[in-house]
């Protein structure tokens, strides 16, 4: 098992077969076909992608942000990510030559959205909204509006 640490973020990294599987807090990953240097370096370069494109958000409301929040965030942002693009190029073949390095057009993806929305509205149930949509570069209607669609997409 290797341990790692990106700014204040502990995550270890163990080897299993041809697999790497990653523990962080609550979240456990298996990215297959990958080494655990391999998986490291992904962490360490899309960490930084992540958290500078959400400290740029934030740049005029830092005292709404806790520096910790946008590390945490960010790390599950690029966790979710490497196992997308991961599984993409392990189960089909037009993928199967693409980089794990994040995206900056998936800031965009809903699915992005929903990890800042779940992960703020449980940690900050007062104030989340606001955070959300500095973060997403909205005004707070317009995310409530936003987040209602959401909702209705998963209550279909």
């Amino acid at each position: 098992m290797k341990t790692i640490h990106v700014e204040t973020i502990t995550l270890n990294l163990s080897k299993e077969e041809d697999s790497v599987r990653v523990l962080f807090n609550d979240e456990n990953i298996i990215l297959k076909d990958q080494t655990v240097d391999a998986v490291h370096a992904l962490i360490e370069t899309n960490f930084g992608i992540v958290v500078n494109h959400f400290n740029s958000m934030v740049n005029n409301s830092k005292d709404l942000f806790d520096s910790e929040d946008l590390n945490q965030i960010s790390v599950l942002v690029v966790l979710h990510y490497i196992y997308m693009y991961n599984s993409w190029r392990i189960n089909h073949r037009k993928h199967e030559n693409e980089g794990l390095i994040f995206q900056h057009k998936d800031f965009d993806n809903p699915s992005t959205h929903d990890l800042l929305f779940h992960y703020f509205k449980h940690k900050y149930p007062d104030y989340w909204e606001q955070q959300c949509a500095i973060l997403l570069g909205m005004n707070v209607l317009e995310l409530r509006n936003y987040y209602k669609s959401r909702e209705d997409f998963y209550s279909k």
